[in-house]
């Protein structure tokens, strides 16, 4: 990782969906977008693209990223470098960020399944670092949150080592 950068977020949260099922919904455009609305919307060349069929260190797709749903601010090209059963990471670089690294890992659990995320951005821009972090900390909450509507909250627990309040 570029400048060994620090992450802006490490969040993980708890939802009543099995892993194997939350899987197959948030690795889709259909359920990322239903994590970022009505905040932010990305586009993807296809619908019904699959996570699991991406070729790997390859860029694929260029993506707008629209305030509301309709103010275009950004574009990304995305890289996928890992796929697992339950796990990505995926990087891109865009008009505002140099890098962006994402790291999804889903965990089942007695209960549901354990939603973390890791994000690490480095704006173009370094005087933009510290509103930057800000915001993606901000869209990463607001994601959890909808992450718990979309599939269940699990019941509440106490922080642990990789669950954080924001």
């Amino acid at each position: 990782m570029e400048d060994a950068a620090i992450p802006a977020v490490d969040i993980s949260s708890e939802v009543a969906e099995p892993a194997a099922a939350l899987w197959l919904a948030v690795t889709t455009p259909r359920g990322v977008n239903a994590e970022l609305m009505p905040f932010i919307r990305m586009t993807f060349p296809e619908a019904d693209m699959r996570l699991a069929d991406a070729p790997l260190d390859t860029p694929l797709f260029g993506s707008w990223i629209f305030l509301f749903g309709v103010l275009p601010f950004d574009r990304h090209t995305f890289v996928i470098h890992e796929v697992g059963a339950r796990h990505f990471v995926e990087t891109s670089r865009s008009l505002l960020q140099k890098l962006w690294r994402h790291e999804r890992s889903l965990t089942e659990t007695a209960g549901g399944t354990i939603i973390r995320d890791v994000v690490t951005v480095i704006p173009r821009f370094s005087f933009a670092a510290p509103a930057t972090n800000f915001v993606v900390r901000a869209i990463f909450r607001h994601r959890h949150r909808r992450l718990a509507r979309l599939y269940g909250a699990a019941q509440e627990k106490p922080a642990g080592p990789h669950r954080r309040a924001f």
